[in-house]
């Protein structure tokens, strides 16, 4: 983030109710061929808000679909009613205080469940996320296969030489940075670049997320993401930064 103009920052939510405010969060949901809708929320989760923290803890993961890979992946999805601009000089900085840690899971096998912190193009399928388990912290770079997407993919990338430490639900600070002049995404854990792409298709708007998800491929018979295993996480202190003159 630059140092030479002055910086702007607010909490998109201080999580002092209840209860999530329908106001500022929604469920993704998917429409389905039969007419339906697919609600990207765990039946049995246990969430709660309050303190300035939202947190929700899953046993055993039940949300899933025998079909469509990107509608299985996520298990339970909140993100913003907000669509933030990004501006076309200078940069954007999205950043939460993020903690996860698996249940029943496979050790070091993320795709049996994380937490991720979503910055997500919700029109062009674009997605920047960092993710983490009780073992792994890790950044996604994705193109999701929206309609017109030619070569969709995701890709999650380790840093193993960053220095962070990892154990089950400690909190580490979480950022990403957009930048469309300079056609930059950096994905920082602790102030530590993780991943960071140049020469990127930098979206003109993006909302922001907090998820948990599978990734274990969809085979020819169905979904193979319920392992009996779950996932507990919570995140706080969601800010967004930019310049004033933005």
């Amino acid at each position: 983030m630059t140092t030479t103009e002055e910086i702007t920052s607010a909490p998109y939510d201080d999580f002092t109710g209840t209860e999530l405010d329908t106001d500022k969060w929604m469920f993704l949901e998917y429409p389905m061929p039969d007419g339906s809708t697919h609600v990207c929320a765990e039946p049995n989760a246990e969430v709660v808000v309050g303190d300035g923290t939202f947190s929700i803890r899953i046993e055993q993961f039940e949300n899933h679909d025998h079909v469509v890979q990107i509608i299985d992946n996520p298990k339970h999805l909140v993100f913003t009613t907000e669509a933030f601009d990004v501006p076309e000089t200078g940069e954007i900085r999205f950043s939460v205080t993020m903690a996860a840690e698996g249940l029943n899971a496979t050790a070091y096998d993320y795709r049996d469940g994380f937490a991720a912190f979503n910055v997500l193009d919700l029109q062009g399928g674009w997605v920047f996320d960092l993710a983490a388990t009780s073992d792994r912290i890790f950044a996604i770079h994705e193109r999701l296969p929206f309609p017109g997407v030619v070569t969709p993919f995701t890709h999650c990338i380790d840093a193993p030489l960053s220095g962070l430490t990892v154990e089950p639900g400690a909190e580490h600070r979480y950022s990403v940075t957009l930048d469309r002049e300079a056609r930059s995404v950096v994905w920082e854990v602790d102030g530590k670049g993780v991943y960071w792409v140049d020469d990127a298709e930098v979206p003109g708007q993006v909302q922001v997320g907090f998820g948990v998800f599978t990734l274990h491929p969809v085979q020819d018979s169905g979904s193979v993401s319920l392992r009996g295993q779950g996932l507990a996480a919570r995140w706080r202190d969601l800010t967004i930064e930019m310049p004033s003159s933005a």
